[in-house]
């Protein structure tokens, strides 16, 4: 018999390549055969790749999760090339397993390009769970606690005046002031820098790293993390052969990614070496590692991380939902002139703050709303199931990912479409949705979000204080006013489609002249 061709290089992938493919049939087979490894229902797909022609079809993987679970029931299983994937589509199978089992459904997938490549190794959201991940997320809790986030109340003021002055001096730009307040919001909180400006070298360092990481992970970071061997292609692969562009552009990014963790951390020790530093997470994180001459190397790489990854995680997620906020303002003016009043109701003389807050139920009912209606997040980061695991008479392998379709469990109300606070008072209209949101929007077990309460205190005192002071409006085009349509894009992180509105101070609130 003649080898020389399944040794060619050609012959020697075709080999490989169809190796593969009879394991992922066997492994497929003795699965199904077996009465107790039954997996979840869900589509039929193709050898080897699975599902992936599937997913690759859609702009939007969500809707197409959704119609999987109209088709197959409340948990759905899929593959990409031989792994298992499993989507839950309802909050009680999301506690069950995330919550209640959350001991052995903690672990994320093995996101190689971001971690390994990208330089985020030290960002809690996406690190695998161990020992980095326990002291993550001790000093997460320590410091970002809901006692925590309270004692940044007065930057929260601070920073939301900046937006209020924006607003009224230019409010045609009110994407740009948003994406100011996300990022200066975390900049003060997490490093105690000021940032005032679109144009600021933090603000464009921050947006450079996310943004890029985001589009680099959609163009091709799924393919390094189901096959990791690959991961020479993007940092070896030599710049003068063919299709080195790419490459290139990875290591730009990578290059921004570390920029992005080490110029704010060093401005902030700088700060604090000095004796001008305010209380930030940074300068608390020090304090508890042995302070400035006593924090050990190790101990730096994992607060850079834990710090770079509240704007790596945040500022989108804020810009989101306030620009959703203010599209909503538009869409539903009822609504809005329901806030007014009682906002003016409680705070007359003043701009409301975090201690008016349990004083204003229909702005937390609003808030709530706000949450559900424009989630900043569809999909939630997959969580992985480190042994087998056996759930309604399904069989669930080790090392399988499981996603809550978080867009789902938000929409299983009447009227999903419609921005209604009051189906948090008085439960018409709430269906099966969760008295409150933030259990779904912020994640589940012991990966959800660390900063959410400091995120929920950043998006409900700058929705507080732009409704006291501003209508929002339809712009008018040729005399007659047009809403803006209600669409949203297909980043990872949901932001409404780009539109126009009018942004007017309110008159009735004229005697609040402090911004």
């Amino acid at each position: 018999m003649d080898f020389s061709a399944i040794w060619s290089p050609s012959g020697f992938l075709i080999t490989i390549f169809f190796s593969l493919l009879c394991l992922s049939q066997l492994r497929i087979l003795w699965q199904r055969g077996s009465r107790d490894h039954t997996l979840p229902p869900g589509p039929s797909g193709y050898p080897f790749i699975g599902n992936l022609l599937q997913l690759t079809k859609v702009e939007r993987p969500h809707l197409l999760f959704s119609e999987w679970n109209r088709k197959y029931g409340n948990i759905v299983h899929f593959s990409v090339f031989g792994s298992h994937l499993i989507i839950i589509n309802t909050l009680p199978i999301a506690n069950d397993l995330l919550e209640k089992r959350g001991s052995i459904y903690s672990d994320r997938p093995n996101m190689v390009l971001e971690n390994e490549i990208l330089g985020w190794d030290a960002a809690m959201p996406t690190m695998r769970y161990g020992a980095q991940f326990r002291k993550h997320r001790r000093l997460s809790q320590a410091l970002l606690n809901p006692n925590a986030a309270r004692g940044y109340a007065q930057v929260h003021k601070q920073v939301v005046a900046t937006l209020l002055s924006s607003l009224s001096k230019c409010p045609d730009k009110f994407h740009d002031h948003i994406l100011v307040y996300a990022t200066s919001t975390i900049f003060k909180l997490a490093y105690d820098l000021d940032v005032k400006s679109e144009n600021h070298h933090l603000v464009r360092l921050a947006n450079n790293a996310v943004k890029g990481s985001a589009e680099a992970y959609q163009a091709s970071g799924s393919i390094v993390d189901f096959f990791p061997s690959l991961k020479w292609l993007y940092t070896s692969w030599p710049d003068w052969a063919p299709f080195s562009g790419f490459t290139k552009a990875i290591a730009r990014l990578r290059k921004e990614v570390l920029k992005a963790n080490n110029i704010p951390y060093d401005m902030a020790k700088e700060r604090i070496r000095s004796g001008v530093a305010q209380p930030s997470l940074v300068q608390n994180a020090i304090e508890v590692c042995g302070g400035i001459d006593g924090v050990s190397d190790e101990d730096e790489k994992d607060i850079r991380g834990l710090a770079g990854i509240l704007y790596g995680a945040g500022q989108e997620t804020t810009m989101a939902t306030l620009n959703s906020f203010i599209l909503a303002m538009v869409l539903f003016p009822e609504v809005q002139r329901k806030a007014h009043a009682e906002i003016d109701a409680v705070s007359r003389d003043k701009l409301p703050d975090l201690d008016d807050r349990p004083h204003l139920p229909y702005l937390e009912a609003f808030v709530k709303e706000l949450y559900r209606w424009a989630s900043p997040l569809i999909i939630a980061i997959p969580h992985v199931v480190m042994s087998d695991d056996y759930y309604n008479g399904y069989f669930i392998p080790r090392g399988t990912s499981v996603i809550a379709n978080i867009y789902d469990m938000l929409n299983v109300c009447p009227r999903s479409l419609e921005f209604l606070p009051e189906r948090f008072i008085d439960r018409i209209d709430l269906g099966e949705v969760p008295m409150d949101p933030r259990e779904i929007v912020f994640g589940f077990g012991r990966r959800r979000c660390p900063g959410m309460h400091v995120a929920d205190n950043s998006v409900w005192i700058a929705v507080a204080q732009m409704l006291t002071l501003f209508n929002f409006l339809p712009e008018i085009i040729d005399g007659k006013e047009i809403p803006p349509l209600h669409e949203f894009g297909i980043e990872m992180a949901r932001h409404p489609k780009p539109f126009r509105c009018r942004i007017e101070p309110r008159a009735e609130r004229a005697d609040i002249k402090n911004i």
